[in-house]
């Protein structure tokens, strides 16, 4: 078998220039006398996440259905939903990040713009003497005169190793990093806006009972006054309760401040001054979902939960940046060409006679550049690991996170159920105390401090429940929010 290889200088003047058959080993030996990419190479792999050991608390989970994109109506609160759907229209983070789309947007299409021909006019005029030295004819030869010019000029990289594509193709992949990003931002707002919301509710709550606790406290001074007057009481047994007076009016100052600063976060998280926190009212929260996991969970959660699809697209991009960087090592072609007129004279310029032109290839060689290029890809194949470890990462905090939020959920719920039989015993001895108050067999002192143990459990029943709801937003958090990356869930490989 004969093997040749040609490689053609042309104009549009002249015929083509032929390198012969030879040139084939020529070329090879361009290539050979390239710099080496050797040697460099990523040393991090992705995780395969199905292997991963989940452990009891996921494997054991009951099964449910993916959460949907407004998984917070589950709490079946018109004003929370109110709230959140202000937050993802209004906030300034969430309008960063789509300016942040928009620029890697305005960057992928640079980089596409140098994957495509460059095509540019250039008019020039000049006053110029002519060398008598060079091939100038007489007359013009030693004399001054218009050196007149206007081409069209064209260059075209014709990207035969990929470098401009490679890189182009990482910038697209940092388009779907932002969008990613953008997707990340609304499910932390969304999740945000619900957990201080829960801890509204919950501060609601408290103040109520801190209430009931300091009218408590307060008519049992005033018995103890009135059997003091009578003198069935003692001043130590009064100044006693008195001395607790500032602490429980502290409590409910307190929470009327939480109160305040949670409304204030709430309305800068809605994207408005603290101002609209005013019109926020008391919530109305109520959860009946049940607590489980969705089937598939690491591999469905690698393209449902923004934070790792993003550092996905990263490793996607980085490595696309490797195969650009690893094109700079051999040979760079462009295609140049330049087609116009050219005149001594203003007469003429635009006749055939003075029409100019050429076309034919140009070919750069990376022979020696002091170890530039092999840093470059030193570079971004660090990059590129840094990229995989990020990614797995990511993996191993999803998982960790919701194996955490399912062990809160089990947990307080136990906490719970102890708590409510605490509460149920107490309430049923605060009973035994009216009733002995009524029949006259014991006064209302100790109907009074039966009710501050019911009080307190409430206050522990409070705690449990807004710890029950936020784990609940933070087991969807972890879920990625119900976020589907619809075009791209294939796991990287």
């Amino acid at each position: 078998m004969r093997t040749s290889f040609t490689l053609a200088m042309t104009s549009i003047f002249q015929p083509p220039f032929k390198l012969g058959r030879w040139s084939g080993w020529l070329v090879a030996l361009l290539l050979n006398g390239c710099i080496s990419s050797k040697g460099i190479l990523p040393a991090s792999q992705p995780l395969e996440h199905e292997k991963l050991a989940l452990g009891k608390t996921i494997e054991e989970a009951p099964a449910i259905t993916w959460p949907t994109e407004h998984w917070w109506q589950v709490y079946q609160d018109a004003q929370l939903d109110h709230l959140v759907q202000k937050s993802l229209h209004d906030h300034p983070d969430l309008k960063k990040a789509t300016a942040r789309i928009a620029l890697s947007m305005a960057m992928a299409e640079q980089a596409h713009a140098s994957t495509l021909p460059n095509v540019g006019g250039k008019v020039s005029s000049s006053r110029e003497r002519f060398t008598e030295l060079s091939f100038i004819p007489k007359p013009w030869a030693g004399r001054f005169n218009w050196n007149n010019q206007a081409t069209v000029d064209m260059s075209y990289n014709l990207d035969v190793w990929k470098q401009q594509k490679s890189a182009w193709l990482a910038s697209l992949d940092e388009v779907h990093v932002s969008e990613a990003e953008m997707q990340q931002v609304k499910i932390e707002l969304t999740s945000a806006m619900v957990k201080s919301y829960i801890r509204l509710a919950a501060e609601y709550q408290w103040r109520d009972l801190a209430q009931e606790e300091l009218d408590d406290l307060r008519h049992e001074i005033t018995i103890a006054k009135k059997a003091l007057a009578a003198g069935l009481n003692t001043q130590l047994n009064l100044s006693r309760l008195e001395a607790k007076l500032p602490a429980a009016q502290n409590k409910l100052v307190q929470i009327e401040l939480h109160l305040v600063l949670l409304k204030n976060q709430m309305a800068a998280l809605s994207g408005e001054g603290p101002g609209a926190g005013d019109s926020i009212v008391r919530p109305t929260l109520h959860l009946s979902e049940p607590i489980g996991l969705p089937d598939r969970l690491p591999v469905n959660l690698v393209g449902r939960r923004p934070d790792i699809v993003a550092a996905r697209w990263r490793v996607e991009a980085s490595q696309k940046h490797i195969q650009s960087a690893k094109a700079a090592f051999y040979p760079n072609i462009n295609l140049l060409g330049y087609i116009g007129f050219q005149a001594l004279a203003f007469s003429g310029l635009f006749s055939s006679a003075g029409l100019v032109g050429n076309l034919g290839p140009a070919m750069s060689l990376p022979i020696f550049d002091g170890g530039k290029r092999r840093a470059n890809l030193s570079a971004e194949t660090a990059l590129y690991d840094m990229a995989v470890e990020d990614y797995n990462a990511t993996i191993l905090k999803a998982l960790e996170s919701i194996s955490n939020q399912l062990s809160v959920l089990g947990t307080v719920a136990a906490e719970t159920a102890n708590t409510q039989q605490a509460l149920e015993k107490t309430e049923q001895a605060h009973r035994l105390a009216e009733k002995n108050y009524r029949a006259g067999l014991s006064n209302r002192v100790e109907s009074l401090q039966t009710n501050e143990l019911v009080l307190q459990q409430k206050e522990i029943l409070v705690e449990q429940e807004a710890v029950r709801l936020q784990a609940y937003a933070g087991l969807m958090l972890a879920l990625g929010g119900g976020v589907i990356d619809a075009e791209h869930t294939q796991a990287i490989h």
